[in-house]
């Protein structure tokens, strides 16, 4: 076994050589911790092992190892990246504050408040957040099983008294689903999620989200896309292209990876997107039939459909902004220069 995880260790090496981006990173760190089989059932053994200290001690090394390797390549990826954004007017253009200018809005609050205009105008139910939660609406009614991944201390600050700080805003559309007895709602909320994550250029343990869901014996993807891009296009002010790109998601069947054309560079060479042309914005898909029968509801005569978005990921996007943890500075320089194109 440890001749196993020495071999597994060389190949992230090797791996991590090729990674350029913080994004990329993340990738690498899930397939080789939360999303690595060997790992899952390295960790799944040590129940019915004879000899639980020597399985928790291959445990440690494996993840020691691939931690500290991980964590290497983050501190090389982020020096890199303030060197190389040197020319970042975000960074460099200090200005001075003058008593006399006038106030500016927020760039999480600027894009709230387009959430709250076009859905209010769509009719949709407004839900206001509960931050505290229980697992019941953070996981059960969701179908997240006991054994999910996201379930572990590594995802999820657990509370005293078996609460915890929601992981996600869909703990609203759980609690709308079950409370309603309507057989045709559309609900939206927005607010902040906790996950045990980096704080790093891309990630936040805190961060905001738009939640959105929508029930009815009439629901299907043709109705979701309509909606997703229709609301695209109102936060970006353009006619964005979108791709659906087959996913999984516990609570959703079939689940979709929506991204946008870039809406700086139409395709064409930029750092924005990683020259791609496409971002990756939000995860979707119809609502699985096990959400809509834990929520006591027929999933025969009821479908749906459910969308998750970052606030920050939006606001990142369309003016742009280089680090998320430029949001929560309290910066004035940045807050008076964040709608400067790049």
């Amino acid at each position: 076994m440890l001749e196993k995880i020495n071999k597994i260790i060389i190949e992230l090496k090797k791996e991590l050589e090729n990674t350029k981006d913080l994004e990329s990173l993340k990738q690498t760190k899930a397939k080789y911790l939360s999303k690595s089989s060997f790992y899952i059932e390295l960790k799944n053994s040590i129940k019915n092992s004879d000899n639980k200290q020597e399985v928790g001690t291959l445990i440690k090394t494996y993840t020691i190892g691939i931690n500290d390797l991980l964590n290497d390549k983050k501190n090389e990826l982020e020096n890199s990246f303030f060197i190389i954004k040197k020319d970042n007017p975000l960074l460099t253009n200090k200005r001075i504050f003058i008593k006399e200018k006038p106030g500016v809005t927020h760039p999480i609050s600027e894009i709230t408040k387009q959430v709250i205009i076009f859905f209010d105008k769509k009719n949709y139910h407004y839900s206001h957040g509960v931050e505290l939660e229980i697992e019941k609406y953070n996981f059960d009614i969701l179908n997240l099983s006991k054994d999910h991944p996201a379930r572990e201390m590594q995802d999820t600050f657990y509370l005293k008294g078996k609460k915890l700080l929601r992981t996600h805003a869909t703990n609203m559309s759980a609690r709308e689903l079950e409370s309603t007895k309507k057989d045709k709602f559309r609900s939206y909320s927005v607010g902040p999620v906790f996950r045990n994550d980096d704080n790093d250029a891309t990630h936040s343990f805190q961060f905001n989200q738009i939640d959105i869901f929508n029930i009815g014996n009439d629901m299907n993807v043709s109705n979701l896309k309509w909606t997703l891009n229709e609301f695209m296009k109102f936060l970006f002010e353009k006619n964005l292209d979108t791709r659906y790109r087959p996913s999984y998601f516990p609570f959703t069947e079939p689940s979709y990876e929506v991204d946008v054309q870039c809406p700086h560079c139409n395709g064409e060479k930029c750092r924005i997107c990683s020259h791609t042309g496409w971002i990756e914005v939000l995860g979707s898909g119809m609502l699985s039939p096990a959400v809509i029968k834990n929520a006591g509801k027929d999933s025969d005569k009821i479908q749906g459909w459910a969308a998750g978005i970052g606030v920050e990921r939006i606001a990142m996007m369309k003016w742009p902004i280089s680090d998320i943890r430029d949001l929560y500075r309290n910066d004035l320089d940045f807050l008076f220069s964040y709608k400067e194109k790049i």
